[in-house]
C-alpha cells in the first residue's frame, strides 16, 4: 500500500517503521527537519518537511495514489483538519488521532462526517483500558477479548504448586472449551548465570508446560475464570488504587474505575490541573502533591492500596515513581510507558508496565490496512508474537481440512486457537474444519502476518 502519515513524532516514526517492515510505501510529514533526518536513517521511508494542514502539500503527493492518510500529530484539530483536506483532495480513506474523548463518543455530532475521519483512534483510551486489564484482573499479565466477546484470551504465569510439568500438551486434559496458544519461557543461560535465554514457542501436542512459564491461554469467555482453578492461582479483587500523574490516560482510567465502584486517589502536582481533574472525576479523591514525595506516600499509606498507577506524561519520571512505589512496598505497581525499552527493567523490579501507546496504535492501524481480512491485531510478549482475528476467503485452499491435518501447510510459528463459524464458537481442536466466511483467531509471530493474507 502507499501511506502518508502526518506527524514524525515517537508514534509516527514508530508507525511508519512497521508499516516499512511490512513493505508498505510510506511517505512520512513533518515540520522539523531534524526528525525526519534521524528518521530517514533508520527506517526506509520518504520523509517530505512540510504543514499537514497546508493543503499543497497533500495534493503534491495524489499523483502517487495513496491509498490511506493517517494524522499522528499531537494536536487533535491540526489532524482532523488534515483528514478533512486529505479526504476532499481524493484520499480514499483517513485515520486520525485524537487525545479528546468526546471525539470518541457517540453524539448528537457525527464528528467522522463532520471532520471526513475514517477512523479515530484514542491512544489515551486504549492506553487506559490496558491498564485496567492489569488492575481487574491482577493474576493476569494480559487479557484481550475477541469473536465480539465470546473469545478471551489470558496471559498467566504456571505457579511453583502447578504439578503437571511432566504432562504433554495432548495429555493434560485441560477444559474443552480452553486451549493454549503460546508459551514463553525464560532460562538462565548455561554459559552466563546472570543472564537469561528467553524462548516464543507456539505449542503442539507434544510440548510440555514447565513452572514459571508464562502461558496465553485461549477459550470460550463465559468458562475462562476456571483456568485459575485448573492451575491452582488465587484470586483477588482490587478495592482501591493510586493514581500518580493527571495526564489524559490517568484521567480516564480513574473514570473508568469510578464507574467500578473502585476507590481511586489521583496525585498530581499541577494545582490547575487537581482543580479541573475535580470537576471532572467527583468520585474520586484529588491530592495536589509531588509524586516523587517519600514522606508523603508514607503519612497516606500509600503501599496500603491494591494498585499502584503512574500515568504522567513523561517515561523518566514513571519509571522513577514506579521505582518508588515498589520501595515503599506497594503489592502491584503499574507504569505506563512509550519507549518500550524500559520493558525489560520495569520487569525485573517486578513492576508491571501497560502497553504503549504507539504499540496500541501501530495494531489498530495494522487491522485497518488489513481490513478485508484481518479484524483485529493484538500483541503479546513485548510485540514478539501477534494474536489475530481473520477471516477466511471463499478462495482458501485449507478449507474442509481437519487442523489435525493441517500442520504441513502451515508455518510452525502459527496457532489456529479457536473458530467462529455463523456466531458459533468452537476452540481450535483437531477434529474442527475451517469452512469459508470463517473468523479464525490465530496465535502468529509478527513476521509472517503479510503471510496470512495470502493463506487463508
Amino acid at each position: 500500500m502507499n501511506i502518508v502519515i502526518l506527524g514524525a513524532g515517537e508514534i509516527g516514526s514508530y508507525l511508519a517503521q512497521v508499516l516499512a517492515n511490512e513493505q508498505h510505501s510510506v511517505t512520512l510529514i513533518d515540520k522539523d527537519p531534524i526528525i525526519l533526518e534521524k528518521v530517514s536513517e533508520k527506517t526506509d521511508v520518504a520523509t517530505l518537511l512540510g504543514y499537514g494542514s497546508r493543503w499543497k502539500i497533500l495534493d503534491a503527493l495524489i499523483e502517487n495514489e495513496p491509498d490511506i492518510f493517517i494524522a499522528m500529530t499531537g494536536d487533535d484539530e491540526t489532524n482532523l483538519v488534515s483528514c478533512a483536506i486529505a479526504k476532499n483532495l481524493g484520499y480514499p480513506k483517513t485515520v486520525s488521532r485524537v487525545k479528546e474523548i468526546g471525539f470518541l463518543a457517540r453524539s448528537r455530532l457525527d464528528f467522522g462526517r463532520l471532520f471526513y475521519v475514517d477512523h479515530f483512534i484514542g491512544a489515551e483510551v486504549l492506553a487506559a483500558n490496558d491498564i485496567l486489564k492489569s488492575i481487574i484482573n491482577p493474576e493476569d499479565l494480559a487479557i484481550e477479548n475477541f469473536a465480539h466477546g465470546a473469545i478471551q484470551m489470558r496471559t498467566i504465569v504456571v505457579p511453583q504448586k502447578w504439578g503437571k510439568t511432566d504432562v504433554s500438551l495432548n495429555s493434560l486434559e485441560l477444559p474443552e472449551e480452553m486451549i493454549i496458544g503460546l508459551i514463553r519461557r525464560k532460562k538462565k543461560d548455561p554459559k552466563d548465570p546472570n543472564k537469561f535465554i528467553e524462548k516464543i514457542i507456539f505449542p503442539h501436542g507434544t510440548d510440555h508446560i514447565e513452572v514459571g512459564d508464562e502461558i496465553t491461554v485461549l477459550g470460550e469467555t463465559k468458562f475462562m475464570q476456571d483456568i485459575h482453578n485448573f492451575f491452582k492461582i488465587e484470586q483477588k479483587k482490587a478495592k482501591s488504587v493510586v493514581i500518580v500523574g493527571g495526564s489524559a490516560v490517568g484521567v480516564r482510567l480513574a473514570h473508568i474505575l469510578e464507574l467500578r465502584n473502585i476507590h481511586v486517589k489521583i496525585i498530581e502536582h499541577d494545582e490547575n490541573r487537581c482543580r479541573e481533574i475535580a470537576d471532572l472525576l467527583p468520585k474520586s479523591t484529588v491530592i495536589n502533591e509531588d509524586g516523587k514525595n517519600l514522606e508523603f506516600f508514607a503519612s497516606e499509606q500509600i503501599s496500603d492500596v491494591d494498585a499502584f498507577v503512574v500515568c504522567t506524561n513523561r517515561d523518566e519520571e514513571n519509571f522513577l515513581i514506579a521505582s518508588i512505589g515498589k520501595y515503599i512496598g506497594c503489592k502491584k505497581v503499574i507504569s505506563l510507558i512509550s519507549n518500550t525499552s524500559f520493558a525489560s527493567i520495569l520487569k525485573s523490579l517486578d513492576i508491571k508496565y501497560a502497553v504503549s501507546e504507539r504499540v496500541n496504535i501501530a495494531n489498530r492501524i495494522l487491522s485497518i490496512i488489513h481490513e478485508e481480512k484481518i479484524i483485529s491485531i493484538a500483541s503479546l510478549c513485548d510485540n514478539k508474537a501477534k494474536v489475530l482475528e481473520i477471516k477466511v476467503s471463499e478462495d482458501c485452499e485449507l478449507v474442509g481440512i481437519p487442523l489435525s491435518e493441517l500442520s504441513a501447510k502451515l508455518p510452525k510459528n502459527l496457532i489456529i486457537s479457536a473458530i467462529e463459524n455463523r456466531g458459533r464458537v468452537m476452540i481450535g481442536k483437531g477434529n474442527r474444519i475451517i469452512s469459508p466466511g470463517d473468523t479464525l483467531i490465530l496465535n502468529t509471530s509478527p513476521e509472517i502476518i503479510a503471510q496470512l493474507q495470502d493463506l487463508f
